[in-house]
C-alpha cells in the first residue's frame, strides 16, 4: 500500500465514525420526542384534532403508546449504538 494510500483510509475511517455519532444522537433525539411528545399538551392541540374523524384515533391512549414505544426502540438503538462506539 502506498502512502498516499494511507491518509485517504484514515480520512475515511474519521469520516464514518462522525457519521455514526451522528446517527446515534439523531436516534436518541428522535426516541425521546416519540417517548414523550403523545403524553403533553402539543400533541393534544395538533392540526388532525380538527379533523373529527382523526380525533379519535390521536387521541387514544393505545396509539400514545404504540408511539411511545417506538421512542423507545430508536433510544435502544442510540444506546447501541453508543455502546458499539464505545468499545
Amino acid at each position: 500500500m502506498s502512502d498516499a494510500a494511507q491518509p485517504e483510509m484514515h480520512e475515511s475511517a474519521r469520516a464514518r465514525k462522525v457519521i455514526q455519532i451522528v446517527f446515534a444522537l439523531f436516534c436518541f433525539e428522535v426516541g425521546l420526542i416519540l417517548l414523550l411528545l403523545p403524553w403533553t399538551l402539543l400533541w393534544d392541540n395538533n392540526y388532525f384534532l380538527s379533523l373529527p374523524v382523526w380525533r379519535e384515533f390521536w387521541t387514544n391512549s393505545y396509539v400514545r403508546g404504540g408511539v411511545s414505544g417506538l421512542g423507545l426502540l430508536n433510544l435502544w438503538i442510540a444506546a447501541a449504538e453508543g455502546f458499539r462506539l464505545w468499545r
